[in-house]
C-alpha cells in the first residue's frame, strides 16, 4: 500500500465521518479501482453507499470486504444491517451479528441490530434482552433506549417504556425518534394533549422518511382565532387516519372565517355530502387562496384537544341511505365482516386473521353475514364460497360514499382494525372491532369502549397472536345480542 493510497484512503474516511458520502463514495471507488484486495476502501464504499440508499450495491462491497477480511466483527455487523434495509429476511440478518458477536462479543452495534431485528421479528422479548446488553455497553444509547421503549409498549409495558424515554431525552432533548415515540406510549396511555404535542415530531425526523413536512408561504396554523381568514387542511396517512380526525373540521371552521379540506378522491362524495367543510381539494390540487394551513393531524394539538374535549358525537359522517333489502328468511341480524386489511400494512400480519378462523362466527344462525372485506384476497377466495348465508355486493362499492350507504343497511359491523371501523363508528353504528394484544395508540389499553366512536366496542387478544378466545367471546356475545338487540354496551 504506498503512501499516496494510504493518503487517498485517510481523505475518504474524513469525508465520510464529516457526512460527505458522495465525496467518499467517489474516492473509495479510485482506491477500489487501483487495488482492489484491500478490505478497507471496500467497506467504507459500502457504508458510504448505505448512507446515499443504495443498499443493494452496498451489500455486494460489503460482501468484498468480509471476503478479504472475513474477521472483521464491524463488516459482519454492517451485512446484517443492510440486509434488514433490503427487507430481506430477518434470520439472515441475525446470522451475521451472531457472526460479529463470536468474533467480538462487545461489539454494541451488533447487540443493538440484533434488537432491531427480532423487533422486527415480533420476537419482543428476545429483541428487549438484546436492547439491554446494547445499553449495559454503551449506557448513553439513545437509539437502543428509544427503540427498547417501543419493544416495552409491544409488551404492554407503557410505562417503562415512558421511563426509559425520558431518560433517552435528558441525554438527548432533541432526539427525534425518542420524541416520537414518546408521542405513541402517551397516546396509548390516554394521555393526549400531551401526546399530540409529541406527534409533532413525525415533522422532524421522528417517523421516518416518510413524513416530509410540506411548504408553503403560508404559516402553520397553531389554533389561534383567525375569524376573516381561510384555513387549509392538508392530508396525511391513511383512510381510517381521515375518517378518524374528520370530527376536528367543525372545531377549527369555528375559529377561522372559511376551511378548506384537501379529500382523498374516494372519500370525497361522504365528505361533501356530510358537511364538514366549506370547500374540498383533491391531493393533485392545491386551493386558489388561503391564509394559514395545517396538517390533517396536527388538529388535535393545535385544538387542545385532551381526553375530557375529544369531540365524540355521532353520527358526524352522513348519508342518506337507500336501506338492504329485507334479509333472507329467518335472519334477525344483518352483520357486515371484515377480516383483514391492507396487505401492505406493516402490521398487517399481527391485526389481520385468518378466515379458517371464522367458522364457528359465520355458521351461527339467524345471522346473514355481509362481506365488507374489499378484496377477499386470492387465497382466501376458496374458503369464503363456502360459507353459509355470506351476501358480497362489494362490487357495487365504489368508494367510501356507497359503503356508507350500504352500513346504513345493517345492524352491526364486526371488523379488524381498518378504515370500514373508522367508518361504521363516524356513522354512529355498532362495531365490535377486534384488536391485536398491543393495539394501534388510539385503541388505548384494558377498555371495552372507545372514547373515539361511543358505539364502538373492543375485543382484545389476551395473548399475542392468538385470536381463538377472541373469537370465541365474540360468538358467545352475537348468540346474546340475537336475543336483546343490545350491540353497543358489554
Amino acid at each position: 500500500m504506498t503512501l499516496e493510497y494510504q493518503l487517498e484512503l485517510q481523505r475518504a474516511v474524513g469525508a465520510f465521518s464529516e457526512g460527505r458520502y458522495s465525496v467518499a463514495e467517489a474516492l473509495c471507488r479510485r482506491l477500489v479501482e487501483s487495488d482492489a484486495d484491500q478490505a478497507q476502501p471496500w467497506f467504507l464504499l459500502g457504508m458510504a453507499l448505505t448512507r446515499q440508499g443504495a443498499h443493494a450495491e452496498a451489500f455486494r462491497c460489503l460482501q468484498r470486504s468480509a471476503q478479504i477480511a472475513p474477521r472483521s466483527a464491524e463488516t459482519l455487523n454492517a451485512l446484517g444491517a443492510v440486509t434488514n434495509e433490503l427487507g430481506r429476511d430477518p434470520k439472515e440478518a441475525e446470522q451475521f451479528f451472531i457472526g460479529a458477536l463470536k468474533i467480538n462479543p462487545r461489539c454494541t452495534d451488533a447487540h443493538y441490530n440484533m434488537g432491531v431485528t427480532l423487533q422486527r421479528m415480533r420476537q419482543y422479548e428476545a429483541a428487549a434482552t438484546w436492547y439491554e446488553r446494547a445499553l449495559v455497553i454503551r449506557p448513553d444509547d439513545c437509539e437502543a433506549m428509544s427503540n427498547l421503549a417501543i419493544v416495552f409498549k409491544c409488551l404492554n409495558r407503557h410505562r417503562e417504556g415512558l421511563g426509559l424515554i425520558d431518560r433517552a431525552l435528558t441525554l438527548s432533548p432533541q432526539h427525534p425518534l425518542a420524541h416520537w415515540n414518546r408521542a405513541l406510549v402517551l397516546l396509548s396511555l390516554g394521555e393526549l394533549s400531551e401526546g399530540f404535542a409529541e406527534y409533532e415530531w413525525r415533522w422532524k425526523g421522528g417517523a421516518g422518511p416518510q413524513f416530509v413536512p410540506r411548504s408553503y408561504t403560508q404559516p402553520q396554523w397553531k389554533g389561534e382565532h383567525r375569524p376573516d381568514q381561510v384555513l387549509f387542511v392538508h392530508g396525511e396517512q391513511g383512510f381510517g387516519d381521515f375518517i378518524q380526525f374528520a370530527r376536528f373540521f367543525p372545531m377549527a371552521r369555528q375559529r377561522v372565517g372559511r376551511i378548506i379540506v384537501e379529500c382523498p378522491a374516494a372519500l370525497l362524495p361522504l365528505m361533501v355530502e356530510s358537511g364538514l367543510a366549506d370547500e374540498w381539494v383533491l391531493p393533485s390540487e392545491t386551493p386558489k387562496a388561503f391564509d394559514v394551513f395545517i396538517p390533517l393531524m396536527s388538529l388535535p394539538h393545535a385544538l387542545g384537544i385532551s381526553t375530557e374535549t375529544l369531540p365524540n358525537q355521532v353520527p358526524y359522517l352522513r348519508v342518506s341511505a337507500n336501506g338492504l333489502e329485507s334479509g333472507s328468511r329467518g335472519v334477525r341480524l344483518k352483520v357486515g365482516l371484515v377480516w383483514s386489511g391492507n396487505p401492505t400494512h406493516d402490521d398487517d400480519q399481527i391485526r389481520s386473521i385468518a378466515p379458517e378462523g371464522l367458522t364457528d362466527l359465520i355458521s351461527i344462525e339467524g345471522v346473514e353475514f355481509h362481506s365488507l372485506q374489499v378484496p377477499i384476497r386470492p387465497e382466501h377466495q376458496a374458503i369464503v364460497a363456502q360459507w353459509p348465508r355470506w351476501v358480497d355486493r362489494t362490487s357495487g362499492l365504489m368508494d367510501f360514499r356507497a359503503t356508507a350507504e350500504y352500513l346504513e343497511g345493517l345492524d352491526l359491523v364486526i371488523s379488524v382494525d381498518t378504515a370500514v371501523a373508522h367508518l361504521a363508528g363516524a356513522l354512529g353504528k355498532p362495531v365490535w372491532l377486534l384488536v391485536q394484544d398491543s393495539p394501534d395508540w388510539r385503541w388505548l389499553l384494558k377498555r371495552a369502549d372507545s372514547p373515539w366512536y361511543p358505539t364502538l366496542r373492543l375485543f382484545r387478544q389476551s395473548h399475542r397472536g392468538d385470536w381463538r378466545p377472541v373469537l370465541e367471546q365474540v360468538v358467545a356475545e352475537l348468540h346474546r345480542a340475537m336475543c336483546d338487540r343490545r350491540l353497543t354496551d358489554g
